[in-house]
């Protein structure tokens, strides 16, 4: 796939969540390589950027999204089911249209 989205993952830790709880690579790492930028505030952390769509692809498989929405909201207990979880909430957003590379527009 060509196709570019733009995306945006909030996240709010449990105040004594550790380094590597609040990784990218522990919440997310089908988007460890997408080059996203971080964020952080002192209670959330905002990675956004932009991904193709086979990355795309591959979130929403192992998130369980579905192609209603493009906005979705997660209690943090999904993350560690019957146990502690260092998330609170997250909150994913992914724009509803492809959006075009600016390198591909600039040669269009």
């Amino acid at each position: 796939m060509d196709d570019r989205y733009l995306i945006s993952l909030q996240v709010k830790y449990e105040p004594d969540a550790n380094d590597i709880q609040r990784s990218l690579s522990w919440l997310a790492p089908e988007l460890v390589f997408a080059g996203l930028n971080l964020t952080e505030d002192p209670d959330v952390r905002t990675w956004d950027g932009v991904i193709d769509g086979d990355t795309l692809a591959w979130l929403a498989h192992a998130w369980d999204l579905n192609d209603a929405s493009d906005a979705y909201t997660f209690d943090g207990s999904e993350f560690e089911p019957g146990g502690w979880s260092p998330v609170v909430w997250v909150r994913l957003n992914v724009s509803a249209h492809p959006v075009e590379h600016p390198v591909c527009a600039a040669a269009a």
